[in-house]
């Protein structure tokens, strides 16, 4: 047989070989994707049984958020503090991993574990009448895009977001005093940028409606409806390594809130 007829019908194997495999994987996905589907439904209905109303557009979908970890920056924590303190600011090493940066304008000081807190010279960083706004847009500058959950007078509370995604256990108070920010306390934030954490695999969103049901019962309470699931992370720290983002849902129901962490399944009373 001719060469190039040879080529011809090699290069006809190859793509119906290829063909065949792309067909093979698609139906495979479609198949997993009808499962899970299958498997959610089944959850609300779980749940249904034994008296718990779940909406289907209140559960989130069927894939959640991954876990991520975080290496501490600390070079960013230099930028970050000359951006919030409009200039070049002078560094210190207090020990046990703590660093405060400090110039005319004030201070703020960065721990391992994400906690801040920041003290302002009066007059040095006014604040319009927007009080909200430009709150939002003096955390900017430190790289902390904020939700505001509470305010108390001059006092502002803001929940970190990243990625339009709340953390649920970072957040900062502004304090505004004289038309002026005076300090930040109560601080706690991300100390770098996330990285995906490949040794940890979270629960599908059918589980977790499950796990939801199961450590209510655990817990001793009794709930008979879900108002709302938002998804977000959980922020921990060790002595040693990475921030870890565990997903969770945050969990409103008719007699109480949770978290649900998508990774263990374990389910928390919150106050």
């Amino acid at each position: 047989m001719e060469w190039p007829k040879l080529k011809n019908i090699v290069l006809i194997i190859l793509a119906v070989t290829n063909l065949c495999l792309l067909i093979f994987v698609a139906h495979r996905e479609f198949q997993d994707s009808y499962l899970r589907g299958r498997a959610w439904e089944d959850a609300i209905r779980f749940l249904a049984d034994r008296g718990v109303t779940v909406a289907e557009d209140q559960v989130p979908g069927h894939t959640v958020l991954t876990p991520k970890r975080v290496m501490r920056d600390l070079e960013q924590e230099g930028t970050l503090a000359a951006q919030l303190l409009g200039g070049r600011v002078q560094a210190e090493n207090s020990g046990a991993e703590v660093y405060r940066y400090f110039n005319e304008k004030g201070s703020i000081q960065f721990h391992s574990d994400g906690t801040f807190s920041a003290e302002f010279t009066p007059g040095a960083l006014p604040i319009g009448e927007d009080l909200e706004g430009d709150c939002k847009a003096l955390l900017s500058k430190m790289d902390f895009v904020g939700e505001l959950t509470e305010r108390d007078g001059g006092q502002l509370t803001f929940l970190q977001l990243w990625e339009g995604v709340p953390l649920f256990s970072q957040q900062v108070t502004v304090e505004v005093e004289d038309g002026c920010a005076i300090a930040m306390t109560g601080g706690r934030r991300l100390v770098g940028e996330p990285e995906e954490d490949p040794t940890r695999r979270t629960v599908t969103a059918a589980t977790g409606l499950i796990e939801l049901f199961n450590g209510v019962s655990r817990l001793g309470d009794v709930c008979s409806r879900v108002d709302a699931i938002t998804p977000g992370y959980a922020v921990g720290t060790a002595l040693s390594g990475p921030m870890t983002m565990t997903p969770v849902w945050h969990i409103a129901t008719d007699t109480g809130t949770y978290l649900l962490d998508m990774v263990t399944g374990t389910l928390s009373r919150l106050p």
